[in-house]
């Protein structure tokens, strides 16, 4: 009878520890957020619901969450899903990672992807424990257009062909040049871990702080680029929810503000900032749309304008994919693990740049599987005067342009040469007006927009 009974204890035993390999454990948390990681086949229980990654695709993810299966690409810039009372969106995944010139920005990640789900009867963040990193008092707006987002394909400089996955988000203060403005706050109680000068040359006047979290012991937040003289707090310093701490460097090109959150089970030093960075762009946007909410854009007329220089255009390049509450975006999909465009500026004016092979000899070399590149512009139905500005500052170009499927020519055009098309009239039925650039399928010019023009009219 005994032997009987060890034989059944050792059958559940042998049942919970399959289970345990497979079943995958929270990480760490963040607000209302739990973030895993999980590798290829592995799952985990979450409001008695199973949710499991099925396959990684550059940056898009198959993931099963209970009876339901739904591609998510890695949201950089994008809005979580909800499902069943469940709101989920992947934070980060191998590819992305792959992409990074120091993957230790990438160092949460230690499987296939790191999901990020929480309860959707509750916010992201709290906005009782949590607010946003920027005062509001002197009419801050963020625009959510810039470039600078957490483990954006990046580049520092205009003219520049090294690429870095960027560390956090970047804001653009651009308003406040010369000027004492737009003061950061602690976006919660916090204590300062330290203030310390990065030395980068021409920029080693730019200044960091760093807080540590009152709540989640593992947790930081960097608040970088800032302006040495107006710095309030001092190191060891305890600080609540909205207190001061300073305000953003003005360059001589553009002001902006960097901020991060690191998890990591020691306090990261100056050199070691960039590392562990949490995907946290959802609360952000939920902390300053108030849980998301946010009414999709229905352009009525409109200028966009393309690549410009950062002093130009407060990092708002518009290569980035489409997302619904931009009204405004490239369409690609799971072959461009960018998930953007390429760009050249110089200091006056600036392209988007396409081409058959994105990004040539770097990390995010991929092959259009089509012919051209769409924009698409979130509008009210009607019809529309529309042309585009084409060419390329740097390269031959060659490229067809459709609206709405009207095709408006081809412009073949030498380096450093722009050209207007002809101005046509469309009508749009679908809420979408649809810019089509077809490019060389041998690869041997590339294809660029500097800017679109359009206008909706009352035809009598």
């Amino acid at each position: 009878m005994k032997s009987k009974v060890f034989t059944v204890i050792a059958i559940l035993l042998l049942v919970i520890q399959v289970k345990a390999q497979t079943v995958e454990t929270e990480n760490f948390r963040w607000g209302n957020g739990f973030y895993y990681n999980l590798s290829l086949g592995g799952s985990i229980t979450f409001n008695e619901l199973e949710i499991k990654l099925l396959k990684v695709e550059n940056h898009y993810n198959l993931i099963k969450i209970g009876e339901d299966s739904l591609w998510l690409k890695v949201a950089r810039r994008s809005m979580p899903e909800e499902i069943n009372g469940v709101r989920i969106f992947v934070a980060d995944n191998k590819k992305v990672k792959e992409l990074a010139s120091d993957t230790l920005t990438h160092g949460i990640l230690k499987k296939d992807a790191l999901i990020c789900l929480s309860d959707a009867n509750f916010p992201l963040l709290d906005p009782l424990q949590f607010t946003f990193p920027v005062s509001f008092n002197e009419g801050f707006t963020w625009n959510v257009g810039e470039d600078s987002y957490p483990f954006s394909y990046y580049k520092s400089g205009e003219q520049l062909n090294s690429y870095c996955s960027y560390p956090g988000i970047g804001f653009s203060l651009n308003d406040a040049h010369r000027s004492i403005k737009h003061w950061l706050v602690t976006v919660e109680n916090s204590k300062v871990a330290w203030i310390e000068n990065l030395d980068n040359g021409e920029k080693g006047n730019q200044t960091f702080v760093l807080l540590k979290s009152e709540s989640y012991p593992e947790t930081y937040y960097l608040y970088g680029h800032l302006d040495i003289k107006n710095i309030v707090v001092k190191k060891g310093q305890e600080l609540k929810k909205g207190d001061v701490i300073g305000t953003a460097l003005q360059d001589e090109s553009w002001g902006y503000f960097h901020f991060a959150v690191i998890y990591s089970a020691t306090e990261p030093t100056i050199r070691e900032s960039f590392h562990n960075i949490v995907n946290g762009f959802p609360q952000l946007f939920s902390l300053y749309f108030y849980e998301g909410k946010i009414g999709i854009p229905n352009f009525t007329r409109g200028k966009i304008v393309y690549g410009m220089p950062r002093h130009i255009s407060k990092n708002q390049l518009n290569i980035q994919e489409f997302e619904t509450y931009s009204g405004k975006g490239w369409v690609t999909g799971r072959w461009n693990p960018a998930d953007k465009v390429e760009w050249v500026s110089n200091e006056r004016e600036g392209n988007a740049r396409m081409r058959k092979e994105l990004f040539e000899g770097t990390s995010a070399q991929s092959l259009n599987p089509n012919n051209f590149f769409e924009y698409y512009i979130s509008v009210k139905n009607g019809t529309y005067r529309i042309r585009a500005k084409v060419g390329d500052l740097y390269l031959p170009s060659w490229q067809k342009i459709e609206f709405e499927g009207l095709n408006v020519g081809i412009r073949e055009l030498d380096a450093g040469h722009f050209e207007w098309t002809n101005e046509r009239i469309v009508k749009v039925q679908d809420g979408k007006l649809n810019v089509r650039f077809f490019v060389d399928s041998k690869n041997q010019r590339v294809a660029g927009v500097s800017e679109i023009v359009f206008q909706q009219i009352n035809l009598k």
